[in-house]
């Protein structure tokens, strides 16, 4: 604009630099900003030229009409080509971040709610719903959903929602095939344009038809406008997804996005499920093999010393001090074998623990402590309903090991354990009093309590808390 206001009669030829800020606007901020900054400059350029043109007898007033034309198009244009590669980046990365690999740890149920928040956010919507229809085990239906509002107040989406028949089908009323763009024709100047548009992929056209469905659907959903797209995995689930808005309208275009979005996210779900079998298939065989190691390489070797430790006892006599002890021995060699054995048959048989007995199990544990050693522990517990199976598992051997640490390299006597079930935490702490100011001040961390709760994913840190404890706290996602 300075160049233009000094240039004189050669100003013209300074209009062409305007192009740069324009593509700097559309190539990184998108099409909105750019047709702004080429309004902007094309008025200025207008105000500036129709000023001095005047004073100019050899400069004409149409060439600075021209050239302002010539910014305005070519303008618009950048600002289309840059927003449209803008948004193309986007949905790219929005697929990418989708088909990241994912545990299958975290759950078919995290993964799809996950998913509808960046949905919600890639197109600024007002909510995102997903129906499915489930056969296995047997037939359902279930719902997720991830509005704005929830995600503003409370940080996310929920977890699924079952529906009932009647809300299924309506919410499931059209062909599987069905994909449409809606928009409430009230107060729209784009009704013509845009407010509805059908696509049939069997038919692989446009189809004509389902408005009145459709303006049931907007209703059902409290929505201005939606796009919605059907979603279909191998294992013969089905189901659709909705995108809702109160501000603005959807295009064609949203509906072939979102169907890519929605196979990428099928794919995800159904990785899941192959890593698992192919996992679940592997442990099998492995749990076989250490079960039939475990018997022939420990428990045996236990049984023999069991009857080693009784001919010892006869031997020694009844009348015999040392036979009051030897008994002690014989007694934790039998729970020592028993609990082998009970595990060796968990490995094979693939038990898992419920988490309602986890409490119960470390009680146990803890009882043959005091009885064997002297070192009472008390035990408080809050369980959820996600903490199942090998979770549960691991987190009874995280606490033996941490019970285990407390009797080789303390001299406490006391120790509590504390499990707590957040929503998508388990927070575990394992502490011993301290005997001795040396120990107050010695670093350390459980190696092999560390390294278990990092492959679950979790974290452990240890401190010394106000009341003279050492702590070992462990978080675990569930």
């Amino acid at each position: 604009v300075w160049l233009v206001a000094i240039s004189g009669g050669s100003f013209l030829f300074y209009s062409a630099f305007f192009f740069y800020p324009i593509l700097v606007a559309s190539f990184i901020w998108g099409s909105k900003e750019g047709v702004l900054v080429t309004l902007a400059s094309v008025t200025l350029f207008s105000v500036i030229g129709l000023n001095i043109a005047p004073t100019l007898g050899h400069v004409e007033i149409g060439g600075v009409l021209i050239d302002a034309v010539f910014v305005l198009v070519f303008g618009i244009m950048i600002a289309d080509l840059g927003g449209y590669e803008r948004l193309h980046k986007r949905r790219l990365g929005l697929l990418k971040e989708i088909t990241n690999p994912w545990s299958p740890r975290f759950g078919v149920d995290h993964v799809n709610s996950v998913n509808l928040d960046r949905l919600l956010e890639f197109y600024g919507a007002k909510s995102c719903v997903l129906v499915l229809r489930r056969l296995v085990p047997t037939p359902h239906y279930m719902m997720y959903h991830a509005s704005r509002y929830r995600r503003d107040r409370q940080g996310g989406s929920t977890g699924p929602s079952t529906l009932d028949d009647a809300a299924a089908g309506a919410l499931l009323r059209l062909p599987d095939s069905l994909a449409a763009v809606y928009h409430d024709p009230v107060g729209s100047w784009w009704i013509g344009l845009r407010g509805y548009w059908a696509y049939d992929f069997d038919l692989g056209s446009r189809t004509s038809g389902f408005r009145s469905e459709c303006a049931a659907w907007a209703n059902l959903l409290d929505a201005h406008s939606f796009v919605t797209v059907p979603h279909s995995q191998r294992d013969g689930t089905v189901g659709r997804i909705f995108v809702t808005s109160e501000r603005s309208g959807f295009s064609q275009a949203d509906i072939e996005f979102l169907a890519q979005a929605s196979d990428a996210m099928a794919m995800v779900v159904e990785n899941m499920y192959l890593v698992e079998e192919l996992s679940s298939q592997a442990v099998e065989h492995e749990r076989v093999t250490i079960s039939r190691d475990l018997h022939d390489t420990t428990i045996q070797p236990y049984i023999g010393l069991k009857l080693a430790l009784d001919a010892l006892q006869r031997e020694a006599g009844e009348n015999n001090v040392l036979s009051t002890r030897i008994a002690e021995v014989i007694a934790m060699a039998e729970m020592t074998i028993r609990d082998l054995r009970d595990y060796a048959s968990t490995l094979k048989d693939k038990a898992g623990m419920p988490g309602e007995f986890l409490v119960e199990a470390v009680k146990k544990q803890t009882e043959r402590l005091e009885r064997f050693y002297g070192i009472r522990v008390e035990v408080k517990g809050v369980m959820s309903p996600a903490l199942q199976g090998r979770l549960a598992a691991e987190v009874f051997q995280i606490i033996s090991e941490g019970l285990s640490n407390i009797l080789r390299h303390t001299r406490a006597r006391k120790a509590f354990i504390t499990i707590l079930c957040e929503e998508t935490n388990l927070l575990l702490a394992i502490g011993n009093e301290l005997v001795g100011q040396k120990q107050a001040t010695k670093q350390f961390m459980p190696r092999s309590i560390a390294e278990r709760v990092k492959m679950l994913g979790g974290k452990t840190a240890v401190d010394i808390n106000s009341d003279g404890h050492t702590v070992v706290h462990v978080t675990i996602p569930i």
